[in-house]
Protein backbone atom coordinates (compact mmCIF):
# COMPACT_ATOMS: atom_id res chain seq x y z
CA UNK A 1 0.00 0.00 0.00
CA UNK A 2 0.82 3.69 0.10
CA UNK A 3 1.28 6.33 3.11
CA UNK A 4 0.63 9.73 3.11
CA UNK A 5 -0.64 9.95 -1.07
CA UNK A 6 -4.72 9.75 -1.17
CA UNK A 7 -4.69 6.62 -2.96
CA UNK A 8 -7.53 4.68 -2.86
CA UNK A 9 -8.34 0.77 -1.61
CA UNK A 10 -10.09 -0.95 -4.42
CA UNK A 11 -9.88 -4.80 -3.84
CA UNK A 12 -8.76 -6.79 -1.11
CA UNK A 13 -7.46 -10.19 -0.64
CA UNK A 14 -7.52 -12.19 2.55
CA UNK A 15 -5.65 -15.28 3.33
CA UNK A 16 -5.85 -17.55 6.70
CA UNK A 17 -2.68 -18.81 7.79
CA UNK A 18 -2.71 -22.22 9.52
CA UNK A 19 -4.30 -22.49 12.88
CA UNK A 20 -4.70 -26.45 13.03
CA UNK A 21 -8.60 -26.34 13.37
CA UNK A 22 -11.06 -26.57 10.54
CA UNK A 23 -12.49 -23.47 8.71
CA UNK A 24 -11.78 -20.41 6.68
CA UNK A 25 -12.31 -16.73 6.67
CA UNK A 26 -15.32 -15.30 4.20
CA UNK A 27 -15.30 -11.37 3.40
CA UNK A 28 -17.24 -9.28 1.50
CA UNK A 29 -16.83 -5.09 0.20
CA UNK A 30 -18.87 -2.08 -0.13
CA UNK A 31 -17.54 -0.37 -3.17
CA UNK A 32 -18.11 2.98 -4.12
CA UNK A 33 -21.83 3.28 -6.54
CA UNK A 34 -22.31 -0.40 -6.83
CA UNK A 35 -22.81 -1.44 -2.95
CA UNK A 36 -22.37 -4.66 -0.94
CA UNK A 37 -20.59 -7.29 -3.20
CA UNK A 38 -20.91 -11.10 -2.49
CA UNK A 39 -19.06 -13.12 0.18
CA UNK A 40 -15.55 -14.24 -1.19
CA UNK A 41 -13.44 -16.67 1.09
CA UNK A 42 -9.45 -17.71 1.24
CA UNK A 43 -7.52 -15.34 -0.71
CA UNK A 44 -10.33 -14.72 -3.39
CA UNK A 45 -10.13 -10.82 -4.80
CA UNK A 46 -13.06 -8.51 -3.15
CA UNK A 47 -13.74 -5.61 -5.07
CA UNK A 48 -13.02 -4.11 -8.14
CA UNK A 49 -9.76 -3.16 -10.25
CA UNK A 50 -8.56 -0.52 -12.75
CA UNK A 51 -12.46 0.91 -12.19
CA UNK A 52 -11.37 3.75 -9.97
CA UNK A 53 -14.19 2.78 -7.65
CA UNK A 54 -13.07 2.54 -3.72
CA UNK A 55 -13.90 0.28 -1.03
CA UNK A 56 -16.23 2.13 1.32
CA UNK A 57 -16.28 -0.72 3.51
CA UNK A 58 -15.57 -4.42 4.31
CA UNK A 59 -17.00 -6.99 6.50
CA UNK A 60 -14.99 -10.24 8.01
CA UNK A 61 -16.02 -13.61 9.59
CA UNK A 62 -14.64 -16.79 10.21
CA UNK A 63 -16.44 -19.81 9.73
CA UNK A 64 -16.01 -23.63 11.26
CA UNK A 65 -14.16 -24.63 14.37
CA UNK A 66 -11.22 -21.39 13.80
CA UNK A 67 -14.64 -18.88 15.08
CA UNK A 68 -14.27 -20.86 17.86
CA UNK A 69 -10.73 -20.12 19.07
CA UNK A 70 -9.86 -16.85 17.20
CA UNK A 71 -11.76 -13.40 16.45
CA UNK A 72 -10.97 -10.60 13.73
CA UNK A 73 -10.06 -7.55 13.99
CA UNK A 74 -9.31 -4.63 11.37
CA UNK A 75 -8.20 -1.22 12.35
Amino acid sequence: GTSGQSKRLESIKINLGETGYSGGIQYRTHVQTYGWQGWKQNGQESGTTGQSKRLEAIQIKLTGDVANYYDVYYR
